[in-house]
């Protein structure tokens, strides 16, 4: 409907450009009144023809970039699905061995964030949940690879680091001997 109707109100002020581009003397030569400045009017209305087909075209754009951005879908990339295991937790704790503050890797542990693992199952820098805790894969040692804690039952070792015995035990009798450990 807004169509037609900017068409018409187009073609409208067109009729006027027309009609003020031809003579406007009357029959004795002389201008009739209101007539005065005919240059003016022109400019005036081809100013505002200018503006409405300007208005109309950024409309146009606009209706045209709306109506194609709302076919547009952003396809978030799927997250790697969850594998989940069954895991010896075992703690460690600052003093309980000459490395200090420092893994195998290089980097410094976190107490109640770092943890150690065989990097033959769970690669460096992966994320762990334990019991909805999350931890990071930084260390391991010769105990985990080997599943020496682990004894009969030869679960995988997750070794986690805390700085103080008192923290880890108290981590230890909340998680459990076992656990289910979310890997991401």
């Amino acid at each position: 409907m807004n169509k037609k109707i900017n068409k018409m109100e187009a073609k409208a002020i067109e009729a006027q450009i027309e009609r003020l581009k031809t003579p406007i003397d009357n029959e004795q030569g002389k201008r009739t009144k209101g007539d005065e400045s005919p240059s003016r009017r022109y400019r005036h209305l081809c100013e505002r023809l200018l503006t409405m087909k300007k208005a109309i075209l950024i409309l146009a754009i606009a209706l045209l970039g709306s109506v194609q951005g709302a076919n547009i879908m952003i396809e978030l990339p799927k997250p790697p699905p969850k594998k989940t295991i069954k895991a010896r937790i075992t703690a460690y704790w600052l003093g309980e061995d000459e490395f200090g503050w420092k893994s195998s890797t290089g980097k410094r542990l976190v107490s109640g964030k770092s943890c150690a693992v065989d990097p033959r199952l769970i690669p460096y820098g992966t994320k762990l949940v334990i019991e909805g805790k999350t931890y990071h894969a930084h260390d391991t040692g010769t105990a985990v690879i080997s599943r020496k804690a682990s004894g009969k039952s030869r679960l995988p070792v997750v070794d986690l680091f805390y700085a103080s015995e008192r923290q880890a035990r108290r981590e230890l009798a909340r998680v459990g001997r076992t656990a289910v450990v979310e890997i991401q």
